[in-house]
């Protein structure tokens, strides 16, 4: 068996009128990527929205060339080949997101190679991971914003998770924080500041609303500062959480060293593939640290949270829907739980 081909292509879908103030015409943006091996099997990966011209440029050209001929079983040699000649400092960027949707594609292969699920070759950890909604969008009103998540509930997610630090006062956030927390009583409710805060922000939003019992608060702080989030964790009673944008294991690493978050939420569409994703696993286990899924996605990290007996929640992300509408086969939400698909391969297909 051996590569021969490589595809790529950015697409474009039109956000719900929701997530379109919440991230602009790109946040739907994404890269999707074809490995086809020498006895016609194909796999499938995917990648986000950032750097997708170069994403996909790298993939069809650089990646193509170095790594034709090459066995896509071997996973950890091909990954080593393309990292000595496209990153030998270890940089981040558009490497990483390259490799996220290769990697993804070579699972693929593996899985229908040999025949199983990916989740299963992983470990087998689970045949269902829990689910939790982001339904809670900056441009709903305070109504809907209610309804959205109440909603969410409703259908039998395990939590509902809002955007704060999206434009309005934090005054106003609390507000919406508070009025959400008495609609839906005792369910599990989740911040998300997508990087907005300072520090002091983040100390201020989170004093105002410790009585309202938040799962956890994730991004808090601008750029992900790590000495930030040390400092802001010693501050607060409430838990942090980050990491689905990271494409550095060093920074999983010194996440977890230096005590900056409760949780980790490494993104296998961004974080270099679940090769990548199943070694912050293995990290956030020695550590004792929970893993929770975030950034959407959700069916690139399944074969991994499912997989690894370390694997947690993951995120199904409202913003996210038009993107699902693109897959033709994809794992099933079923009684509050993403069911692992009993088909080989890494349990999801696009359409052309």
């Amino acid at each position: 068996m051996a590569i021969t081909r490589i595809t790529a292509a950015a697409e474009h879908l039109k956000p719900v009128r929701a997530a379109d103030a919440y991230a602009g015409q790109e946040s739907l943006t994404f890269v999707r990527c074809t490995v086809t091996t020498a006895d016609g099997v194909t796999g499938h990966g995917v990648t986000g929205r950032f750097l997708s011209a170069e994403v996909v440029h790298l993939l069809e050209h650089g990646f193509a060339t170095t790594i034709a001929g090459l066995d896509p079983l071997d996973i950890e040699a091909v990954t080593a080949t393309l990292a000595k000649k496209f990153n030998p400092r270890q940089s981040t960027g558009v490497f990483v997101s390259a490799m996220s949707a290769l990697d993804l594609a070579l699972w693929d292969i593996r899985g229908k190679t040999l025949g199983q699920p990916v989740a299963k070759l992983i470990g087998g950890a689970r045949k269902a991971v829990p689910a939790y909604a982001t339904v809670g969008l900056p441009a709903y009103s305070e109504a809907e914003l209610i309804e959205a998540c109440t909603t969410a509930l409703a259908q039998g997610y395990r939590g509902a998770k809002i955007l704060v630090g999206a434009g309005r006062s934090l005054d106003e956030d609390v507000q919406r924080i508070r009025a959400v927390r008495k609609a839906i009583g005792n369910a599990a409710l989740m911040l998300d500041a997508n990087c907005a805060f300072s520090v002091a922000e983040a100390k201020r939003l989170a004093t105002l609303v410790a009585d309202c019992d938040i799962t956890f608060f994730e991004e808090p702080l601008r750029g992900n500062d790590l000495a930030g989030l040390a400092e802001l964790r010693r501050a607060v009673a409430m838990p942090l959480a980050s990491g689905q944008m990271i494409q550095s294991m060093t920074w999983f690493r010194d996440a977890l060293t230096l005590g900056a978050l409760d949780i980790l939420q490494p993104n296998a569409a961004f974080c270099g593939g679940l090769s990548a994703m199943l070694r912050v696993l293995a990290m956030a286990e020695a550590h004792g640290a929970p893993v929770t899924g975030a950034g959407g996605f959700e069916a690139a990290s399944l074969p991994a949270m499912a997989g690894h007996n370390h694997g947690g929640m993951l995120e199904v992300h409202g913003a996210h829907a038009v993107l699902r509408t693109r897959f033709a086969s994809h794992a099933e939400f079923r009684d509050g739980l993403i069911h692992v698909p009993e088909t080989p391969g890494i349990g999801y297909s696009l359409k052309d």
